[in-house]
């Protein structure tokens, strides 16, 4: 039985900073050099070893997308899915072709002995790729 002696807080919510995200910026002087340099920071962001000697054999990687945006998003995943399947980061990179909407790459991983950072995944938060005079561009927010 309810007295009303008791107070009752209303319903309601609030918003509570964190430090989930890591916001990375990186060009090139072109896509396909862009995507490779994306990789490369990825890897530094996930160990502190990552530039060393792979130990694992080279994976072919081929991605489609619809457009430049969702070409970086799905490679920078396949390669955070790829180093958690396979216990590695992806130092050593190279893309073979690239268009705004496909890309065929080669990738060689590592085990790291100095791990760094989890990465949950690139999100499509203030995602952005742009053409510059110099060559491309690109804000990626990793979900950490």
């Amino acid at each position: 039985m309810d007295d009303g002696s008791a107070t009752t807080t209303p319903p309601g919510h609030r918003f509570i900073e964190h430090t989930g995200e890591l916001e990375l910026r990186f060009e090139a002087t072109d896509f396909a050099s862009l995507l490779e340099e994306s990789a490369h920071a990825l890897a530094g962001i996930l160990a502190e070893d990552a530039d060393g000697a792979p130990t694992r054999a080279p994976e072919r990687i081929e991605l489609a997308a619809p457009d430049r945006e969702s070409l970086l998003v799905g490679w920078l995943n396949e390669l955070v899915y790829r180093g958690e399947v396979n216990k590695c980061v992806y130092g050593k990179v190279h893309v073979d072709r690239a268009s705004d909407r496909h890309l065929k790459a080669t990738v060689c991983g590592r085990e790291p002995s100095s791990p760094r950072t989890a990465v949950k995944a690139a999100t499509w938060h203030r995602l952005r790729v742009k053409e510059t005079p110099a060559g491309f561009e690109a804000t990626v927010v990793f979900d950490v």
